[in-house]
This record gives structure tokens, C-alpha cells and sequence, in this order.
């Protein structure tokens, strides 16, 4: 699945993005309200993208559906975690390339809101820090389109 976030609180199902390395997702509220800002105050690219795991979203929310709740962009079936994807990897996702941002998913207070105090605690867990539950974020090194269907692949 894929989502643009044009506002706050707002997750457009979409079949394609378009990823630019200097404005993040076109469309997306990245470039204007980014959470996570630069000394300069501008966003932070480091947080460009959110990725999540589809299946583990959906054994939170309960459907594939509700999954897009969560927030995120890309909605994948890979393997996210530390071992598989160590900061600075790279992925093909389509036509773009993504980086692996240090920049941890731990949940934010929206999550706990949306989904219940014990799914964010499961996030939150420290023996689960390794396998990002709750994602990764990632910025766009090359850019391009992504559409529903695309493969995710490592770089390299």
C-alpha cells in the first residue's frame, strides 16, 4: 500500500508517489511540517519516508485497511529489521532509491492514541528496538515513482 499525508492526521490511499530527493514525497506535508528539523529549521531529511511492514501494522490495527492509520507512506512486505537493514542500507523501492536513516520508530503519541497503551508498549519494548516494529524512516537518495505492486529490494 502506499499513503500520501498532504495535512496532519490525513492518509491518502494513493497507487503511485513521486519521490524527490529536495522536496521529500511530492504532496506529502513532509516539506512544509516536517516533525524533525535541521538547526535552519528546515525538515529534516533523515525522515523524508516512513516504511512499515504491512502484516505486523495489520496484526496491530486488524486489517490491511485500518493499517493506514499508522501513517506511514510505503506499506511493505520486507524485512526492516536492524539485522536485515543496518543504518545508511539502501533500498530500491521502484524508481527511487532509499537510505536507512538513524533516526529510530518508536511510536509517537498519535500510535498510542489510534491503536491502545499495549500495542505501544509492544513497540516500545526494548528486546523488540532490533526489529523496528513500528518501521523505519528513510531518505531519498535517488528519485523516481513508486507505484502499488513495486518491488522493495536491497541495494548493493
Amino acid at each position: 500500500m502506499l499513503s500520501n499525508r498532504p495535512s496532519e492526521g490525513v492518509h491518502e490511499p494513493v497507487d503511485s508517489l513521486e519521490l524527490c530527493p529536495a522536496k521529500g514525497i511530492v504532496g506529502d506535508r513532509w516539506e512544509k511540517t516536517a516533525w524533525l528539523k535541521l538547526p535552519d529549521g528546515a525538515p529534516d531529511p533523515r525522515v523524508q519516508v516512513s516504511v512499515t511492514n504491512l502484516n505486523i501494522m495489520a496484526l496491530i490495527t486488524g486489517s490491511e485497511e485500518r493499517a493506514r492509520d499508522c501513517g506511514d507512506n510505503l506499506f511493505v512486505d520486507f524485512d526492516l529489521s536492524e539485522a536485515n537493514l543496518p543504518v545508511d542500507a539502501r533500498l530500491r523501492v521502484g524508481e527511487a532509491v532509499l537510505e536507512v536513516s538513524d533516526v529510530y520508530n518508536d511510536a509517537c503519541g498519535k500510535f498510542v492514541q489510534r491503536f491502545g497503551q499495549e500495542a505501544y508498549q509492544w513497540i516500545r519494548d526494548p528486546a523488540n528496538h532490533p526489529l523496528r516494529l513500528r518501521g523505519i524512516f528513510c531518505r531519498i537518495i535517488q528519485g523516481g515513482i513508486v507505484r502499488v505492486g513495486d518491488t522493495v529490494a536491497k541495494c548493493g
